[in-house]
């Protein structure tokens, strides 16, 4: 049987006094452990019994005492996690060690609340964090809650009810000359901006691999990983490069970082890509002149000692001196895989096209990334196919269609055509 009374302190009168209602009660029957709960009010302890009682007749209820604490459940998920490549092992790491565990660490899950989750939303969105950081930090909360339920050391996941952060909206501003001063995405260089890049540049090295990087559309560390025999060069015409692994330099917490080598992200990854002529004369060019390498790199780092590259030192000793010396904002070196895509997009390449180009796994993440360049694409002219074919196949009604203007001012309608 459970029991509410009212627990009086020693030198407490036993009138309106402000002591604590105690719930005496067994959750699990005559049979299970006996709990003593601390409430400020009777109807609070009246309530957490009545809850507690649902719990337990449908199966929902677990023992406070095996209930973990969010650090706790936080590094049983991150263990699961051992298989994925270190790269993004990493990104998880110190997202928990970050935010999360600073923030709920210590505490049990079953006394983290939406209201909790709120205000870590509200403090990073106050603090200028992107809204895919801070999304990205609630599905990590979300995952963690739910192997905790999976496991039957929790019943709710409170990252289900709360709201996640949408991008913000961006007043556009007007400029001196009057026109919108909408910024250029840092992703994005037009093919003139990569002309003076490419010019800029030093020759041999960095030519060669900015110009690989731009029209090949490959990953930063596909192209790191490149070798000799991953390339085609014929004597005449275009060649092929084989995109077949990738190079990554994240190590985990207490490893000295080295190279590693996987395939790529996905197994859309794993291309082939033909390349022009002249891309195929630069690259015979490099490889007279490239430095020695063990492993056979295309672009080994130019210190002499063969090892591969790795990205600041790409960053800082290349490509930020090419972009400053030919005055250009400072970009990423993915802006040239993007600027690729765009360069496609504009002279016409279908979505397949690009997604192979790229090595999306579908058309539909090709889709996410560049929808909007599509969109902005100069037209194919098949509406104005369309409205022709429908013209042809109905005389009376694209006469109408003339009387009405829906035709230019200088075109007929004769026998039942529009010319």
């Amino acid at each position: 049987m459970a029991k509410i009374w009212k627990r009086h302190s020693a030198d407490c009168t036993r009138g309106k006094c402000e002591c604590r209602w105690v719930l005496d009660y067994r959750p699990l029957g005559v049979r299970g452990p006996r709990q003593r709960l601390r409430f400020e009010t009777h109807k609070e302890a009246e309530r957490f019994l009545i809850s507690t009682q649902h719990k337990v007749a449908v199966g929902d209820y677990v023992d406070p005492a095996k209930v973990p604490t969010f650090e706790e459940a936080a590094e049983d998920w991150f263990r699961g996690k051992s298989h994925y490549r270190p790269a993004h092992i990493a990104d998880i790491r110190g997202r928990l060690d970050k935010h999360l565990l600073p923030r709920f660490g210590t505490r049990r899950l079953d006394r983290i609340t939406v209201a909790d989750l709120d205000k870590l939303r509200d403090d990073l969105r106050s603090s200028g964090y992107a809204h895919t950081t801070i999304n990205r930090l609630l599905q990590i909360a979300g995952a963690i809650f739910q192997l905790a339920i999976n496991h039957g050391q929790a019943t709710v996941d409170p990252t289900t009810r709360v709201e996640r952060v949408r991008k913000a909206a961006r007043e556009i501003t007007l400029d001196d000359d009057g026109l919108e001063n909408i910024p250029i995405p840092d992703r994005l260089l037009s093919p003139a901006e990569i002309a003076r890049l490419l010019e800029a540049a030093a020759p041999g090295f960095e030519r060669t691999l900015f110009l690989v990087a731009y029209l090949s559309g490959a990953r930063q560390g596909e192209l790191f990983a490149l070798r000799w025999s991953d390339l085609e060069l014929p004597k005449e015409g275009p060649g092929t490069i084989f995109i077949r692994r990738s190079l990554s330099w994240a190590h985990l917490r207490g490893e000295e970082p080295r190279p590693r080598y996987y395939a790529p992200k996905t197994e859309a990854g794993l291309r082939r890509i033909t390349i022009p002529a002249e891309l195929v004369a630069a690259l015979k060019r490099w490889k007279l002149q490239s430095p020695p390498s063990p492993e056979q790199l295309v672009f080994p780092r130019p210190d002499g000692s063969g090892k591969p590259l790795y990205r600041e030192f790409v960053l800082r000793k290349m490509l930020y001196p090419a972009l400053e010396r030919a005055r250009l904002r400072r970009v990423r070196f993915h802006s040239l895989r993007h600027s690729c895509a765009s360069a496609l997009i504009a002279a016409g390449a279908s979505v397949t096209e690009v997604q192979h180009q790229l090595g999306h796994a579908s058309p539909a993440i090709t889709l996410a990334v560049y929808s909007h360049w599509f969109q902005d694409a100069t037209g194919s002219g098949a509406i104005d196919r369309i409205t022709l074919a429908v013209a042809d196949m109905a005389s009376g009604t694209q006469r109408k269609w003339a009387q009405s203007g829906h035709f230019g001012p200088n075109e007929q309608v004769e026998s039942g055509a529009a010319t």
